[in-house]
């Protein structure tokens, strides 16, 4: 029989035997090759760094989005880094730590706020914005001051925000005393301004700010005249939010501005009477409030029902406009933050065009802001006015199958008013509602100020959405 010859590429037995194994913990020494290939890596590694290529303004703009602590971090990095933290737009000192971690709090204090100055004046650019989180010690012996002075007047910051940390409870609670100079928030670069947990005994602090657009006065204490001196000296403000921990003295909270869209109000104690008269506002967000008497005067908010009388219920009301990006973003933001842990419930009541696309999705993304759910909607339909780009093809909304904004969100009543039959958009909302059971308890139609063929045109209308419910719910007119 021939045989076939053992292919080459098998190994062939060796006479010598086998080197003894190699204990695990020895070390070997790699060979030329793998040394080569190694360099070959960590050089390769070294090409992929491309961060370091990136340009001095764009690593700007990396570290602005990092926490301000991680980015002057950053500094130890080379020589090229030392520097970049000092040109990021935005800037945060925070000294709530030392109170945590216990020992001797003022000196601590004293000698961390030494560091908070070198690091504010090392900065070298203007600020977007600028947060400072200090304590007692440094209201007290002018050192929050003069950061104020700095990051304003030197740095022309635009967004400022303040923030006292309680470190001795005292007759008042721990808040300290805002001693500050006349004035000193008026530099006309500053459009943003926010104070947490302070103790306002004076508004001179306030004298000619108008240039502030924003004021943000949260877990405050203050007398009522106080208040009222702050808002008077604010003239231009366009977004106000009152966060009242407890009045000093009660009496009569006055709020007029003619240029005030947006009014947030929590007051966790009993004021005498609350007036407001903004005829440019279009948000009225009232998450709680406990007086004898309200007062409105704003045209473009207009609501049925006040669910707040007593503090009962927190209620929106929203005059639903198309926006500026930006404005809508601020706007919502502040919607949805949480005082005293109250999340977003309770009430809404909302003017919208739905024929309008723009205005139909900032509904939506008001509706779901809600995390439970909404106890009563209140929806004010405007007459059809979209125009030009406003003005889209709903017809995907109104032949659309799906729940409106999304299938988690319930409402246990709705109340709409101003129903037009013709409206296929205001029609295919309440279908919507009804359909996918949106809408829990009741579904009410205002009718009862129509003509009589119009009132009776349109109780047709409603007939028709109670032939598409299937389960319990009551749909009438009122």
């Amino acid at each position: 029989m021939k045989t076939e010859p053992f292919s080459s590429s098998l190994p062939l037995a060796s006479s010598r035997p086998p080197p003894p194994p190699v204990p695990s913990n020895a070390r070997r020494t790699p060979s030329p090759a793998s040394s080569k290939a190694g360099g070959k890596r960590i050089r390769n590694a070294d090409d992929m760094d491309w961060i370091s290529k990136l340009p001095d303004e764009l690593l700007e703009k990396i570290l602005s989005k990092a926490p301000f602590i991680s980015a002057v971090r950053t500094s130890s990095v080379s020589k090229r880094w030392v520097n970049l933290w000092k040109r990021t737009p935005h800037l945060s000192v925070d000294m709530s730590f030392i109170m945590q971690r216990g020992g001797h709090v003022h000196q601590d204090s004293k000698s961390l706020s030494e560091g908070v100055t070198k690091t504010i004046n090392n900065h070298l650019d203007r600020l977007e914005s600028c947060r400072i989180g200090s304590c007692v010690y440094q209201c007290e012996d002018g050192t929050l001051e003069r950061w104020i002075q700095t990051v304003t007047r030197l740095k022309h910051t635009k967004e400022l925000t303040l923030e006292n940390y309680i470190v001795v409870m005292g007759p008042i609670g721990g808040y300290n005393t805002l001693r500050v100079s006349p004035s000193i928030f008026s530099h006309q670069s500053l459009t943003s301004l926010s104070l947490t947990r302070y103790y306002l005994t004076e508004a001179e602090a306030f004298k000619n700010c108008c240039n502030l657009k924003t004021l943000k006065l949260c877990d405050i204490i203050a007398d009522v005249s106080i208040l009222n001196s702050i808002f008077e000296a604010c003239s231009s403000l366009e977004v106000l939010v009152l966060i009242i921990t407890s009045l000093s003295r009660p009496g009569v909270l006055k709020i007029e501005n003619n240029n005030l869209e947006f009014l947030q109000v929590v007051c966790r104690t009993v004021m005498d009477k609350m007036e407001v008269t903004a005829p440019r506002l279009e948000i009225l967000d009232i998450k709680y409030i406990n007086c004898n008497g309200f007062f409105l005067s704003a045209p473009k908010i207009i609501f049925n029902r006040s669910s707040w009388v007593a503090g009962k219920y927190p209620q929106l009301s929203y005059n639903i406009s198309s926006l500026a990006q930006e404005k809508k973003r601020i706007w919502f933001e502040l919607m949805v933050n949480e005082y005293y842990k109250m999340k977003r419930k309770g009430y809404l009541s909302v003017r919208v065009d739905v024929t309008n696309p723009k205005e139909l999705q900032i509904l939506k993304e008001v509706l779901l802001m809600w995390g439970e759910e909404m106890r009563e909607l209140e929806i004010i339909f405007k007459d059809g006015n979209a125009r030009g780009e406003d003005q889209g093809d709903q017809s995907s909304f109104i032949n659309g199958g799906k729940p409106f904004p999304d299938a988690k969100f319930e409402v246990a009543t709705v109340w709409m008013y101003n129903f037009d039959r013709s409206n296929e958009v205001q029609f295919a909302l309440a279908s919507r509602f009804v359909k996918h059971g949106t809408v829990i308890d009741k579904l009410m139609i205002e009718t009862s100020s129509y003509p009589p063929m119009k009132r009776l045109l349109t109780e047709g209308k409603v007939a028709q959405l109670r032939q598409l419910c299937d389960y319990g719910l009551t749909i009438e007119c009122f």
